[in-house]
C-alpha cells in the first residue's frame, strides 16, 4: 500500500510542478511585456511633448499605461497561482515523506504541549508525536482545534460516530483536502485574527458616528467630485487645492480615532481575501454528511463578509500612498473607511469566532481524514455506552510502520478490571501502554485505529509514566510522582469512567517500600469504577491476582537469552514474567 500511496502523491506533485512551470513562463513573459509597455509609455509622452500635445501620442501613452496596469494585475494573479501550486507540491512531497516514515514538515504542536498529564506520557505533541503525524492544518484555528481534540478526546458515543462519518467522507475527497490545506498554509500575519475577534469599544468611536460627521461623510465627497468636474471645465484648479486643504483640516479633528481603527486592520487585505476564499471553498463543497453541512451553515456569510473587509482595507491602505492628499482632502476617504469598518464590525464581529471555530473544525477533521486515507487497513472502532471495557485484536502502535509494529490483543473490563504487566527491561511493557493509550485517543477523536477489531466504552485517560525533579517547585522525582498519583486518585471520584495507565510506580524508593506502596495503590484503584494497567518489574506483585481474584489479571512480556544474545518478541502473554536481563546487559556493555 505504501508504494501505491507514494505513486499517487508523486503523480500529483509532478502534475502541480508542470502547472507551476507553465505559469512561471507566463509570468516571465508578463515581465517582458511590462518593460516594453513602460518604454512605449515614455516614448509616447516624449513624442507628445515634442508635438506640443498634438496628434495621437498622448492617447497612445494613456492606452500604454492602462494596458500596463492590466498586465500588472495579471502578474499578481499568476503569482498567486504559483504560490498556491508551490504549497500543493510541498503537501504532496510531504505526504511521500510521511508514507516512507520520514517526519512531516508541518507543525508538530509543541507549543500546545502541557507540562504533564497523558499528552506528555503518550507523546501527543512534539517531534515524531501523534499530533505531528496527524496534522494537516494551516491556520491557527485548525492547529488549535486539532490540539484540543487530542487533549480532550470525545466521551460521547454519538459525537464519536458523528466524527467518524465526517472523516470517512472527507477521506475520499483528496482534492478538497489538499486545496484547503494549501490555501490555509498561505495565511500570513494571523496575529491579526486576535485583534479582529476582540470587540471594539463602540463608545470610544461614537464621535465618528455623530450627526456632524454623518452629514459631512455624504456632502463632502459629493462636493469634491462636483468641484473636480467644475475645475476641469473652467481649466482652473486653485479651488481644488483650497478644498483639499480644508478637507485635511477637518480630518485632523478625528485623526487619532481613525488611526486606531486603521491599525486594527491595516495592510491585511491579502489575508482577509485569503480568509474569504477558504470560507467560500468550504461553503461551495457538496457535502452529504449532516455535521459537515452544519459547519457550512455556520459560515454561510463569512466569505461575503471578508470579501467586503478585504476591499475596505485596500481602500483604507491608500492613506499611505501618494494619492492620500487627493482622496482625503477631496473625498474624506479616511472618514468613509473608518465609518464603513465600524459598520462592518457591528454587523459581523460577533460571528467571527464561530466562523473560525467552524473552519478549524473542518481542518481538524481533514487531518483525521488524511490519516485514514494514508492507513486504509486501520479500522474505525465501535464505541458503546454500557459497561467499562476495551476489547481489541491485533492492536499495534499507530506511530510505527504497519509492517514493523508487533501487534497484541487486549480484553479488559468484561472480567478483570486491572491488568498487572511484568517483564524485563526493553521487553515492551511501556510501549504496550502507549499503544493502547494512543489508539484510544484516536478512537475518541473519531479517527481509525491500528487494530483488526476495537470495541470500547469512551473513558478519560489518566497516566503516570515519568517525572523529573523540579527545582522551581522544590519537588523531588519521588514527590512529583506522588503528586501525580494523588491527582489520579482524586480524579477517579468523577462519574465519567477512566482508564489508568501506570508505568513502574514508586520507582523513587526502596524495593520493599515500592512493593508495599504499589500493592496498596492497586487496592485503592479496585475501589473505583475504572480500568487500570500497571507495568512493573516487581514480579512478586503477581500474587495479587489470587488476592483479588476476578479483578486482577497477570500479563507479561518475556525476553530470551541464547547463544545469539538477548532477543525480544514483544508479544504479551498471560502470567508473570520469568526472565531477567539487567545483569546480562551490564555485562555486555562492560559495566560489570
Amino acid at each position: 500500500m505504501n508504494k501505491e500511496l507514494s505513486a499517487l502523491y508523486t503523480s500529483r506533485a509532478n502534475q502541480f510542478k508542470e502547472e507551476q512551470k507553465k505559469y512561471s513562463q507566463q509570468l516571465a513573459f508578463t515581465s517582458f511585456v511590462r518593460l516594453v509597455l513602460f518604454v512605449l509609455f515614455g516614448y509616447f509622452v516624449y513624442e507628445a511633448f515634442k508635438a506640443r500635445f498634438t496628434g495621437y501620442y498622448l492617447l497612445l501613452a494613456l492606452i500604454a499605461i492602462i494596458v500596463f496596469v492590466i498586465i500588472v494585475l495579471l502578474a499578481g494573479v499568476l503569482k498567486k497561482k504559483i504560490n498556491f501550486l508551490q504549497q500543493l507540491i510541498l503537501i504532496n512531497e510531504n505526504e511521500i515523506n510521511i508514507v516512507n516514515g520520514l517526519p512531516s514538515c508541518l507543525d508538530n504542536g509543541k507549543e500546545y504541549a502541557p507540562d504533564k498529564g497523558f499528552t506528555t506520557d503518550l507523546n501527543i505533541f512534539g517531534n515524531h508525536s501523534l499530533y505531528h503525524l496527524l496534522n494537516r492544518t494551516g491556520s491557527r484555528s485548525g492547529k488549535e482545534a486539532l490540539s484540543k481534540r487530542l487533549q480532550n478526546p470525545l466521551l460521547n458515543v454519538t459525537a464519536i460516530n458523528q466524527a467518524q462519518a465526517s472523516v470517512k467522507e472527507l477521506a475520499g475527497n483528496i482534492h478538497f483536502r489538499q486545496t484547503l490545506l494549501a490555501n490555509t498554509l498561505l495565511f500570513k500575519e494571523e496575529e491579526a485574527l486576535a485583534a479582529l475577534q476582540s470587540k471594539l469599544p463602540e463608545t470610544d468611536f461614537a464621535v465618528l458616528r455623530n450627526r456632524i460627521w454623518s452629514v459631512l461623510s455624504l456632502i463632502w465627497p459629493a462636493g469634491g467630485v462636483l468641484l473636480v468636474l467644475y475645475c476641469i471645465l473652467i481649466d482652473k484648479y486653485q479651488l481644488l487645492l483650497l478644498f483639499g486643504i480644508a478637507g485635511l483640516f477637518l480630518l485632523s479633528f478625528v485623526f487619532k480615532k481613525i488611526a486606531q481603527l486603521y491599525n486594527h486592520i491595516s495592510k491585511r487585505s491579502y489575508l482577509f481575501d485569503q480568509y474569504a476564499f477558504c470560507f467560500q471553498l468550504i461553503s461551495n463543497e457538496k457535502f452529504t454528511d449532516p455535521y459537515l453541512k452544519q459547519k457550512q451553515e455556520e459560515i454561510k456569510d463569512a466569505s461575503h463578509a471578508f470579501k467586503k473587509l478585504s476591499k475596505l482595507v485596500g481602500l483604507f491602505d491608500l492613506r499611505l500612498s501618494m494619492f492620500s492628499f487627493f482622496i482625503n482632502g477631496l473625498l474624506l476617504s479616511d472618514l468613509l473607511c473608518a465609518r464603513a469598518y465600524l459598520k462592518w464590525n457591528r454587523q459581523w464581529q460577533s460571528k467571527i469566532s464561530t466562523w473560525f471555530a467552524a473552519m478549524g473544525e473542518i481542518e481538524m477533521l481533514n487531518s483525521l481524514a488524511s490519516f485514514h486515507f494514508n492507513h486504509p487497513s486501520f479500522i474505525f472502532p465501535e464505541s458503546k455506552e454500557d459497561g467499562i471495557f476495551i476489547e481489541a485484536t491485533a492492536m499495534g502502535h499507530p506511530l510505527m510502520k504497519e509492517g514493523v509494529a508487533v501487534v497484541n490483543d487486549i480484553r479488559i473490563g468484561k472480567n478483570e478490571s486491572l491488568h498487572l504487566i511484568t517483564g524485563s527491561n526493553m521487553s515492551g511493557k511501556s510501549t504496550f501502554l502507549r499503544t493502547l493509550g494512543l489508539n484510544l485517543i484516536l478512537a475518541q477523536a473519531g479517527a481509525p485505529v491500528f487494530a483488526r477489531s476495537f470495541v470500547f466504552r469512551p473513558v478519560r485517560i489518566l497516566t503516570s509514566f515519568h517525572h523529573i525533579d523540579s527545582l522551581e517547585e522544590n519537588t523531588s522525582y519521588f514527590y512529583a510522582e506522588l503528586k501525580s498519583l494523588q491527582e489520579i486518585i482524586q480524579s477517579l471520584s468523577q462519574p465519567i469512567p477512566a482508564l489508568v495507565l501506570l508505568d513502574e510506580v514508586m520507582r523513587g524508593t526502596n524495593s520493599k517500600d515500592k512493593h508495599d506502596g504499589t500493592a496498596l495503590l492497586i487496592k485503592k484503584l479496585l475501589q473505583h469504577q475504572c480500568l487500570a494497567m500497571i507495568a512493573t518489574h516487581d514480579t512478586e506483585l503477581g500474587i495479587l491476582s489470587e488476592t483479588y481474584k476476578g479483578s486482577v489479571e497477570n500479563f507479561c512480556f518475556e525476553s530470551e537469552l541464547s547463544d545469539k544474545g538477548l532477543t525480544f518478541d514483544f508479544i504479551m502473554r498471560k502470567g508473570v514474567a520469568q526472565t531477567k536481563n539487567a545483569t546480562y546487559l551490564m555485562q555486555q556493555m562492560g559495566i560489570i
